[in-house]
This record gives structure tokens, C-alpha cells and sequence, in this order.
């Protein structure tokens, strides 16, 4: 199993979380670039105040799917927006290769701009991932 047949096994049951509204992909898995030796950076935008729960379950469908070896939560990395991340290494993985966990707040309702993100959606249940109408 690769690390995105990884990433994208968890999505299901992330989506049934009521916590989480939307699950997408940044770097170089988004843009096709990945390689053996690239890093998975997973975005969620979660309920405010649900980081803790977020990442628990997170971690619990991942573990459902492939052996976490090694967990590296590096906390609220923000405070306007309020921003957290959680990284996670896995078995069978080299420590290059880590799920890079990243959590938004829901009320920070960011706005994407195409000619700068480069997204792979996984689920938006509540239309959160929106793009800027251009110039």
C-alpha cells in the first residue's frame, strides 16, 4: 500500500465524523509531484474547539489501516487562524515519508486562490473548500 492508498483509506471514515467538515491533500501529492522519499500533507477542516477529538479519531482510522510507529503532535502552530498539526510515521514507511496532519479551525473559512493552491479534495460535506472568483 502506498502512502496515499493510505491517506485515502482513512477519508471514509473521517467523513462519518461529525466534527469534520472537509479532508484535502496540499504538496506535492496535490500536484503530482510526490516521489518515494515525499511527505503527505492532509488538511482538515474540523468543528472549533475539536482539535483533540480530530486528531484522535484520525489516529484511530489510520491505525485501523497500517501501524503507526511513531507520533510527533506538534500542537497549535497558530492562533488567528488557529492552526494545529499532528504528524504521524508509519511501519513500512521511512521516517521522510510521515502523514503531516494539519487542522483548521471551521470558522476560519479560508478562501483558495487557483493561481496559487493546488488542491486534491477528498470530501467537503459543507461546500468549506471555496476558490477566489480571480482578479
Amino acid at each position: 500500500m502506498t502512502l496515499l492508498e493510505v491517506v485515502e483509506a482513512v477519508a471514509p471514515p473521517i467523513m462519518g465524523d461529525r466534527h469534520v467538515h472537509a479532508m484535502w491533500l496540499e504538496g506535492s501529492y496535490a500536484t503530482g509531484n510526490a516521489n518515494e522519499r515525499s511527505d503527505i500533507d492532509v488538511w482538515l477542516d474540523v468543528d472549533d474547539g475539536s482539535f483533540a477529538h480530530c486528531v484522535h479519531a484520525f489516529r484511530s482510522a489510520l491505525a485501523s489501516i497500517q501501524q503507526i510507529r511513531a507520533e510527533d503532535p506538534r500542537g497549535i502552530y497558530s492562533e488567528e487562524p488557529r492552526l494545529a498539526k499532528h504528524c504521524f510515521y508509519l511501519n513500512g514507511f521511512s521516517d521522510d515519508q510521515r502523514i503531516e496532519l494539519d487542522l483548521q479551525e471551521h470558522s476560519r473559512r479560508y478562501v483558495f486562490s487557483e493561481t496559487d493552491h493546488v488542491l486534491k479534495i477528498l470530501f467537503d460535506k459543507d461546500g468549506v473548500i471555496r476558490w477566489n472568483e480571480g482578479p
